[in-house]
């Protein structure tokens, strides 16, 4: 419990994806534990993270996207974010919060914009390397914004001097992880590969690592275990194409306990979503990055490339991940325990462990001194 600070009330605006729930989620936990009262404010979606969000009001409010359905979507999604913002003038006006947090995603833009308009004070974090869309929009209104990355992407100045680095905040399962050692692999030991797409998957992952696997070796094939997550339509084919190989599978839409299998994999490979990204790091794993190409302002690639500079993954971009390519790189690296090692240290040093902290800090006492971590954005090219 708190003790330092009276009890107050924070609003964590959030969009549908897990790249924006798990800081919010993380930041919740860290600000519950602090006794303070917490409610995130999400679209319909809301419905979904009750079990996520113990002890957290969940509120929602109409949101869409502009981006998507050409100019009556624009317009049908414009009224739904007046609507939203509205239905969030009225949240505030009732419930008094402290400060709202924004993470990104069109629902969390009524909440953040209408607490600008009623002088509530509003955060933002940034979970990429390059400040996303609706960040950018609300950025005039907030008094912070905090980053995940040490530099991240802006083009302007003002924005700039708002930055200050907290790092990407992780949920508590992940955080408690990240003293787990890494084991490099022998000659002899089984050797265990983690594929993660994302909060729902990836075709491209199952199309590509069962083909580039299977053209292993027999030998190196009988040491491997694939923990594959899938989307739900491509299971079968993937248990089929693992088939008559002597290749130890586990395949599953979801996992629950990603943090235990995180810490156990000798390599993953993944998506490089934030979430994902800060995961790998604070537990420390060495990676092979596949950026969804279709990722806003390419956000994926940026994301990759801290990782990859810093010595800990490799990256193979989408249009070039093919079984040809992932092949010979895997056995190169399975059979190579001590560049493993090298890159699971590397991936270690980009890891903010207590990123939640941090930012629960900078939102509970606007104190950026203690935090003494300010940060330049990058201006793009």
């Amino acid at each position: 419990m708190m003790t330092d600070h009276a009890q107050k009330y924070y609003m964590l605006a959030s969009g549908g994806t897990g790249g924006h729930v798990f800081p919010a989620r993380a930041l919740a936990q860290e600000l519950l534990r602090q006794g303070h009262r917490v409610a995130l404010v999400t679209d319909q979606r809301g419905e979904r993270y009750e079990k996520m969000f113990p002890g957290v009001n969940i509120l929602q409010v109409s949101s869409a996207s502009p981006s998507i359905g050409g100019l009556f979507g624009k317009v049908k999604a414009a009224l739904k974010l007046m609507g939203g913002i509205n239905q969030s003038l009225s949240l505030i006006k009732k419930d008094r919060p402290d400060a709202v947090v924004g993470f990104g995603g069109y629902p969390s833009m009524p909440p953040a914009f209408a607490a600008g308009l009623k002088g509530v004070p509003v955060f933002l974090h940034e979970q990429n390397a390059v400040l996303g869309r609706v960040n950018r929009l609300l950025a005039s209104k907030a008094t912070k914004i905090a980053t995940s990355y040490p530099v991240t992407d802006t083009a302007d100045e003002e924005v700039r001097r708002k930055m200050i680095f907290t790092g990407n905040p992780v949920r508590d399962e992940i955080a408690a992880k990240s003293d787990a050692p890494y084991s490099a692999p022998d000659s002899d030991t089984s050797l265990k590969i983690l594929v993660l797409g994302g909060s729902q998957g990836a075709t491209v992952l199952s199309d590509t690592v069962p083909a580039a696997i299977t053209s292993l070796t027999d030998e190196l094939q009988a040491r491997l275990h694939v923990t594959q997550q899938c989307r739900p339509e491509d299971l079968d084919r993937v248990r089929a194409a693992y088939e008559g190989t002597s290749v130890t599978v586990d395949l599953a839409a979801f996992f629950d306990n990603v943090p235990d299998l995180l810490a156990d994999a000798h390599l993953v490979i993944a998506r490089s979503g934030a979430s994902t990204m800060a995961e790998i790091a604070v537990i420390g794993r060495p990676a092979i990055y596949v950026p969804y190409k279709f990722a806003m302002d390419n956000h994926q690639l940026r994301n990759a490339a801290a990782s990859v500079d810093a010595g800990g993954a490799k990256l193979i971009s989408q249009d070039d991940f093919t079984p040809e390519d992932l092949t010979p790189l895997l056995e190169s690296l399975l059979s190579d325990g001590a560049t493993l090692t090298a890159m699971a240290k590397a991936a270690k040093t980009l890891a903010e462990p207590h990123a939640a902290r941090k930012l629960a800090q900078l939102v509970t006492t606007g104190n950026v001194e203690e935090l003494k971590q300010e940060v330049t954005g990058k201006v793009m090219s």
